[in-house]
């Protein structure tokens, strides 16, 4: 976190929930908001993840299912959240196949709680959404073009995008939509691509990989937990219902990121391109466009505010 996100996180009106808080980019939300306040609590499916045996703040950790609307509603009345965290997904790994447990986490449990929350006060929610909304249409597209998504998880994120315009626009709710692109950082699954490359980078050797050719807008998880807290603190009504890019705008081919992590750890063998199987959804200009995010959050003129130090490079 940048020194100045102290002050940007205690703005933040409490209680603050984060909702799928076990997970690789809720446990680090979780973690970075509970290290500057005390009305932080996380939502998780179950208590036994491996990054929650982490944390020592246990009575702030609360197991529910989502797809459960009274159950949902009834942890909602006792936290009564005011800032809003949905980090919540299932179905990005190949291994979550699930596809209709995709549907009920994804979108169904999204309609649970913004139902609740539309019954009560809040100050503003954000949801976690993804680049794979934009399925085939994945070369630096705008948030208003087509989305054209090329598997069930991707579908279900899609759905929920319209929703949140929804209740935002239609119903006036103070809700904004951010579309990630590949995450990486601290807490990440230890089998991801780049906690692989830097396992193996350790021993001089590399992973089993896609076609080189694959690519990715990689951003790391302080810089999306900055925009988070960023727009989560200059939310105006203008903004409810949106949807922005969460990216670098930089496409890095795979081959590319070899070479990086063989210059780094100093490896020789070579690497071997299609010795894993490309997933059903790995395309190969797959990069962000921040034209939008960039007009509406961020300001130039102080860049003190801003929080993705890539776009500044």
């Amino acid at each position: 976190m940048r020194p100045n996100q102290n002050t940007k996180i205690k703005k933040l009106k409490g209680p603050i929930l984060v909702i799928g808080a076990a997970g690789f980019i809720g446990y680090n939300f979780l973690l970075n908001l509970s290290k500057v306040r005390n009305d932080v609590y996380g939502l998780v499916r179950r208590k036994n993840s491996w990054r929650l045996k982490n944390f020592d703040q246990k009575d702030k950790i609360l197991v529910c299912d989502i797809r459960n609307y009274s159950k949902t509603k009834k942890n909602f009345r006792k936290i009564k959240p005011q800032t809003i965290f949905n980090c919540s997904a299932y179905g990005a790994y190949p291994y979550q196949k699930d596809v209709r447990k995709i549907y009920e986490i994804n979108f169904l449990s999204t309609v649970n709680i913004l139902e609740i929350l539309s019954k009560q006060k809040f100050n503003v929610y954000l949801h976690c959404g993804s680049s794979s909304e934009y399925g085939l249409n994945c070369t630096a597209p705008c948030e208003s073009d087509k989305l054209l998504p090329n598997s069930h998880y991707a579908v279900s994120k899609a759905a929920v995008s319209n929703l949140i315009s929804f209740y935002g626009k239609k119903m006036k709710k103070p809700v904004i939509h951010l579309r990630l692109y590949s995450v990486y950082g601290p807490w990440e699954e230890p089998k991801r691509l780049i906690p692989n490359i830097i396992k193996k980078g350790l021993n001089k050797k590399l992973p089993k990989l896609v076609d080189g050719n694959i690519s990715r807008d990689f951003i790391y998880i302080d810089d999306v937990f900055n925009a988070f807290i960023h727009i989560a603190t200059n939310i105006k009504p203008k903004h409810w219902g949106e949807i922005y890019n969460i990216g670098t705008g930089v496409k890095t081919s795979i081959s590319k990121l070899v070479d990086i992590a063989k210059e780094i750890y100093h490896i020789e063998e070579p690497a071997k391109f299609g010795s894993m199987k490309n997933r059903n959804w790995d395309l190969s200009n797959w990069y962000a466009n921040v034209k939008k995010i960039k007009k509406e959050f961020l300001n130039p003129k102080c860049p003190e505010i801003n929080f993705l130090h890539l776009f500044f490079l």
